[in-house]
């Protein structure tokens, strides 16, 4: 008796859990081009084109091997470039799993805005997690600590079978 298994490419999930206050997440983009994926992710109570936060995944499956803490500065000064108000902290850095949080004023390109940025290992490339707020002060006052623990809490689930993958749309993210 001879068993066959059909083996495509492995999967990579990123899993999150969501505010307690506010579990229901929407994605409203999803997409794939050449080695990366983007899936952005909105509360349920907003709008696609009028979002106050959100959380975006982004997989960058051509950086394997590449050192976290490089990529993250080199999406920190691209940012820079684009609002010279942006100032940011490095929370963690390390090749592996690297954070830094920054904020903006509002300028021609961009809104008043904070962002907890992570660039983490995944199995197939880097992934990064990016938290963005557009009210400053409120996400300062009041979101920062608990973001950033959701943030850092992600995790990137693999699986080398699509049927194996975590299904629960509202608390994983497909990344391939």
């Amino acid at each position: 008796m001879n068993f066959f298994s059909q083996t495509a490419g492995a999967y990579q999930t990123a899993l999150i859990t969501y505010p307690e206050n506010n579990k229901n997440w929407k994605q409203v983009y999803f997409g794939k081009q050449y080695d990366e994926t983007i899936s952005q992710w909105i509360p349920s109570y907003s709008y696609p084109k009028d979002w106050s936060e959100s959380v975006v995944f982004h997989a960058y499956n051509w950086a394997k091997g590449n050192s976290c803490y490089k990529f993250m500065m080199n999406l920190l000064t691209n940012v820079v470039s684009q609002n010279n108000t942006v100032r940011y902290q490095i929370i963690k850095d390390s090749g592996v799993d690297s954070i830094a949080i920054w904020c903006a004023n509002k300028n021609a390109v961009m809104p008043a805005q904070c962002e907890i940025l992570r660039v983490t290992s995944g199995y197939e490339g880097l992934v990064s997690i990016h938290y963005i707020n557009k009210n400053p002060q409120y996400f300062m006052n009041y979101q920062k600590d608990m973001w950033l623990k959701i943030i850092q809490d992600v995790r990137i689930y693999y699986s080398y079978f699509r049927w194996d993958r975590v299904t629960g749309k509202e608390t994983s993210v497909q990344l391939q």
